[in-house]
């Protein structure tokens, strides 16, 4: 998500911007700011001047040796995370500026600060349901699954701090979307729903005096798929201030421990109490799963979920947060209604100046184009059309005029509108993800049942080199290259298993696959099959897809469906299972005797006694250890992700494997208990 907003001016021009989740608002005290007026209706916001250009360059160096150390990027390590919640970045403190506020929703819930979110999420619920007469919290009674609201209230429930993420690439698309203003890039923290409690039953092991079974209460612990992240502007007070907050994240990359957490809190960290106030939010956005489908119910499909993406900032004056509108991402519905305004758009894309921007991956649409709220679904990304709002209002066509011989990754009518997509929230959350997000945080190391094997998104793992260049650059005192490759695929990568592929266009023709892969149109829909594919072996192996169909795309997602196909060829003593029973695209799985070096053994449930267990209300835990079967899978790690539309779990063995998301508990917002 991104949202377009406004700060009160600080000192530095822009250079160009990056890819990420973000947008604009620095309030001074915490009170409201005149609108921009740069962006007019119809017309072209200037570029920001590059070093190319003659825009500025980086300040004078200065005096000491810069650190040698790799700066930290993001931080996952959980013992760290909980120090630092600990000292005042736990959600509820960040959320409502108050230090030591509530940790739990249910007091939280009652602040004004959580209350307003709250509202605004509960109502976009409520509209699926009313649209959706099948849609309700309950397995047992409702075929689609929704999110229940009253998660954000429960007594054991909070928003734990799963990552903190340097983000100083985003310092010049900041800047860029403000008047008269600039900042160092941006920090955030990134919090997931999670929950603890006590459930009258399901625990196993207990016996009475006399020998006999006795249920008694059992602790039930998860994660839910929601996240809420804080996108905190870093002020630039001076022409040294990036420079010293570059080296600063190259110190803590040294670090580890209460050393790391000192430092980063410190008056020179990152993460010092003035860096971390409130005043410098620049947005809080989530990405919830709103509702899911299970693969019974859209077996060609191999399961359906939709995420509603929202970002929001804080109303001094009303005190409350509101709603704001999302960066690139456009209304389909309001432009669609209003054809004036969606011509408006489609000369604003084609202007030479801002195509250079888009070709940068730097633009920033006009606020009047945006949207408040986008829904992104799964599985199948972007052959889905909800994750493609550009491609439901323009067809290649529109933009066959274009000239594009000046630009050095958008080359076609196809490639410029791919790149419009994945600049939007939904397309950007749908590009190498895990089901729909990009940081879902680190598993306790004993953890092995509902566990995650790696936590980053491939989008994210192959995105890393590029903002550490940006970072070590600033550190240095020279000029960041800025330049953000398509989110699908990072310049310069090698194009291995799974990996998004050209199959003609000319925007895509140096995506190729790594020796022993070819390119797959695997489950593009057809007007789509020359654009972009997948690395693939050429000979089906274990974890391979193994039941693909041309996904025929509509702009209601309900409406999507995969085309007919049949069960195909898996290797020797391998078997397909199938989209039917929740594996998108099929996928081969076999013994786990005598496995390939690409395999490895772990579990998978049995759907329907599994789903049954679920019903009658047991824990997850116990479903899971009674209702699965061993199975060579894909072996999986940060550096051999999964192909698209799966996860890297956790294996008894402690190694990754790739398995459906929503086999795991963790990922699906249906089964859990609210306490």
């Amino acid at each position: 998500m991104r949202p377009r907003r406004l700060r009160h001016a600080l000192a530095l021009a822009a250079l160009a911007a990056s890819a990420g989740i973000a947008g604009c608002s620095w309030w001074p005290s915490e009170g409201p700011s005149a609108a921009r007026q740069d962006v007019r209706a119809g017309q072209p916001s200037a570029a920001p001047p590059s070093p190319a250009a003659g825009g500025p360059q980086p300040a004078a160096a200065p005096q000491g040796t810069p650190p040698q150390a790799r700066p930290l990027l993001h931080l996952t390590d959980p013992a760290v995370l909980a120090e630092l919640e600990a000292a005042g970045l736990d959600f509820g403190s960040v959320l409502t500026g108050t230090p030591r506020a509530p940790a739990s929703l249910s007091a939280l819930s009652r602040t004004a600060a959580l209350a307003s979110i709250a509202r605004v999420l509960a109502d976009d619920l409520r509209q699926i349901q009313r649209a959706d007469p099948r849609s309700g919290t309950s397995i047992a009674r409702h075929a689609h699954r929704l999110f229940d609201e009253r998660w954000l209230s429960a007594e054991g429930a909070r928003f734990e701090l799963i990552g903190v993420v340097n983000r100083m690439d985003r310092r010049p698309f900041d800047a860029s979307a403000c008047f008269d203003a600039s900042a160092c890039g941006e920090t955030r923290l990134v919090y997931r729903l999670a929950y603890a409690a006590k459930t009258p039953g399901g625990a196993a092991g207990a016996t009475s005096a006399a020998g006999a079974s006795v249920a008694t209460p059992a602790p039930a612990a998860s994660r839910l798929p929601m996240t809420a992240s804080f996108e905190l502007l870093a002020p630039a007070d001076d022409a040294l201030s990036c420079r010293r907050l570059a080296q600063a994240w190259s110190r803590a990359g040294a670090l580890s421990g209460p050393d790391l957490v000192r430092f980063l809190t410190s008056p020179e960290g990152p993460l010092a109490p003035s860096a971390a106030d409130r005043a410098n939010l620049a947005q809080l956005v989530v990405n919830l799963q709103s509702v899911r489908w299970p693969s019974t119910v859209r077996p060609d499909l191999g399961g359906h979920a939709e995420y509603v993406l929202r970002a929001f900032r804080w109303d001094a004056r009303a005190g409350r947060y509101a709603p704001l509108a999302l960066e690139n991402t456009p209304d389909v519905a309001r432009l669609s209604r209003d054809p004036a305004r969606r011509e408006r758009l489609r000369a604003w894309l084609s202007a030479p100046e801002n195509l250079a921007r888009l070709d940068e991956g730097t633009a920033l649409l006009p606020e009047e184009f945006l949207a408040t709220k986008a829904l992104s679904a799964t599985p199948h990304g972007l052959a889905r059309r909800a994750n493609r709002p550009f491609r439901v209002l323009f067809e290649p066509r529109d933009f066959a005029g274009v000239d594009f011989g000046g630009l050095s990754r958008v080359r076609s009518p196809e490639g410029l509108l791919r790149r419009l997509d994945q600049m939007t929230c939904p397309g950007c959350h749908q590009s190498g993800s895990v089901a729909g997000f990009h940081l879902l945080g680190q598993e306790p190391p004993g953890r092995v049942h509902d566990a995650l094997f790696t936590v980053e998104s491939a989008h994210l793992a192959g995105d890393l080199p590029r903002r550490r260049a940006v970072v070590e650059a600033i550190a240095r005192g020279a000029a960041p290259d800025y330049q953000v490759p398509y989110p699908e695929r990072g310049d310069g990568a090698r194009g291995g298993y799974g990996a998004r592929c050209g199959l003609g266009d000319p925007s895509f023709a140096g995506w190729a696959c790594a020796e022993g892969l070819v390119c797959s149109a695997y489950d593009a829909p057809q007007e789509d099959r020359a654009t972009v594919g997948v690395c693939l072996p050429a000979a089906p192996e274990v974890g391979d897809p193994c039941q693909v169909g041309a996904v025929v795309p509509h702009a209601d997602p309900h409406r999507d469906r995969a085309a007919a196909a049949q069960p195909g060829a898996c290797p020797l003593a391998a078997v397909c299972n199938t989209s039917p029973v929740g594996f998108p695209g099929g996928m081969c799985t076999s013994s786990c005797v005598a496995l390939p070096d690409e395999g490895v053994c772990g579990a998978i449930a049995v759907l329907d006694p599994f789903n049954r267990c679920l019903a009658r209300g047991t824990v997850f835990t116990e479903c899971l250890s009674r209702h699965v079967t061993p199975a060579g899978l894909r072996r999986c790690s940060s550096e051999a992700p999964c192909r698209e539309d799966y996860v890297c779990a956790r294996t008894s063995s402690g190694e990754g494997a790739c398995i459906p998301p929503y086999f795991l508990f963790q990922l699906r917002v249906d089964g859990h208990a609210v306490p």
